[in-house]
């Protein structure tokens, strides 16, 4: 079951799709989804974001918004919780100054955790995989009775897990339908009726971009992670189209006209070219190049996690016929046969192996944790082994337990 699955549960993805994407909010409370109990913990916890904090942010330097204070709806200083902030790239956090400020009831935003915490960035990398745009995470910690960032809308859709403690949130209809990053300060009034949203601990909300919300903690500390689906609306397809279309067709590099105001008069002219340029923009062939050139800035990888694979290809040869394997997730497999070959096929990587690794093959890429000496006859071991340590080495088969260092 995709990450996606286990985190919509009692909705599966059609259905969130068809009915609260991009149009209302959703929340899966965690009596309709007592998984979450046990998934989110997995995922991160607060002894994860503490040691981040108190450890890895107390020492060295770090991006100038690594982290972000708020408190009663107002973005704190950077000054008042990093040692340098004048225009430097890398500063360094007084993180004693922000669990004094925390103490007082300052809100701590940890931005970007994806890049700190492998189980976070494990998540947002399937999830950039589903979605084929840019999933991010933040992680939110905010004192009880407290308000971090003050009413606001986002510009690309979010869901929020929470972690601990809970947090009332107050959701209101979009005043600008599906803003995007350009839209952000357009100056619209909230409008609509307020709905309250009680969100406790093992419990998920979405809610789409351009709704506005608040979040206020309630007698108890709250702790949420947010992941941001970044949007990428039909209008920013087309702005590529036409700059394909601008370099490859002269006509889109034509000026209007000599005299620009006297070009507005011609409607007749004006009219005609634009028919005849917006017909070529309907290019279909150029729309999917468009989109395999953003899914690629994505998935630079074609599929396959590059977490863990340097560990692997150094104890690939610790494999014995005792040791479990299983399929790297959530990479997808295709196995089919030619002849006396069998083409394997999984990210940007096509392999064709004899046709007597079909069956060990099927078995390896069900899912299940296996190990060589479970694996069908057809193949003696030590092909067996031969043939798992290079599917380990080429990041399709990962290590089912810790392995322990020879």
């Amino acid at each position: 079951m995709s990450i996606l699955k286990k985190l919509l549960y009692p909705h599966d993805p059609q259905t969130f799709f068809s009915r609260f994407w991009e149009q209302d909010y959703l929340h899966i409370r965690r009596a309709d989804n007592p998984a979450l109990r046990e998934l989110l913990p997995a995922l991160v916890s607060v002894e994860d974001l503490d040691e981040l904090l108190t450890v890895t942010y107390a020492t060295g330097s770090h991006r100038s918004d690594a982290l972000c204070l708020t408190r009663d709806g107002r973005v704190l200083t950077p000054g008042d919780y990093l040692r340098s902030t004048a225009g430097q790239p890398l500063v360094q956090i007084d993180v004693e100054r922000v669990l004094t400020l925390y103490r007082h009831g300052a809100s701590i935003t940890l931005n970007r955790v994806h890049e700190a915490l492998p189980a976070v960035g494990g998540l947002c990398d399937e999830l950039s995989a589903f979605f084929g745009v840019r999933v991010h995470a933040n992680a939110y910690l905010t004192p009880a009775d407290a308000q971090g960032f003050p009413t606001h809308f986002d510009t690309h859709d979010v869901i929020l897990l929470q972690l601990a403690g809970a947090k009332s949130w107050r959701v209101q209809p979009p005043p600008v339908q599906l803003p995007t990053p350009a839209m952000h300060d357009h100056g619209a009034a909230p409008a609509g009726p307020v709905t309250e949203v009680p969100l406790r601990s093992a419990e998920l909300l979405y809610i789409p971009r351009g709704f506005v919300h608040q979040g206020i903690a309630t007698d108890a500390a709250s702790v949420h992670l947010t992941l941001g689906i970044t949007p990428y609306p039909w209008s920013w397809l087309l702005h590529r189209v036409l700059d394909e279309l601008e370099r490859d067709d002269v006509d889109f590099r034509r000026t209007v006209a000599p005299q620009l105001g006297r070009a507005a008069l011609d409607e007749e002219r004006l009219a005609e070219t634009l028919t005849m340029l917006a017909a070529r923009l309907v290019d279909a062939g150029r729309a999917r190049r468009a989109l395999h050139r953003q899914v690629a800035t994505v998935d630079r990888t074609g599929g396959v996690p590059l977490r863990g694979l340097l560990a692997q290809l150094t104890h690939a040869e610790q494999v014995t016929l005792t040791t479990p394997v299983r399929l790297k997730q959530p990479v997808e497999v295709d196995l089919s046969r030619s002849g006396d070959r069998v083409m394997l096929s999984f990210g940007r990587t096509a392999l064709t192996l004899p046709s007597f690794t079909e069956a060990p093959l099927r078995v390896l890429c069900n899912g299940a944790a296996v190990c060589a000496a479970q694996l069908p006859a057809g193949i003696d071991d030590s092909g067996k082994l031969v043939l798992i340590k290079r599917l380990i080495r080429e990041g399709l088969l990962e290590f089912a337990d810790p392995l322990v260092p020879a």
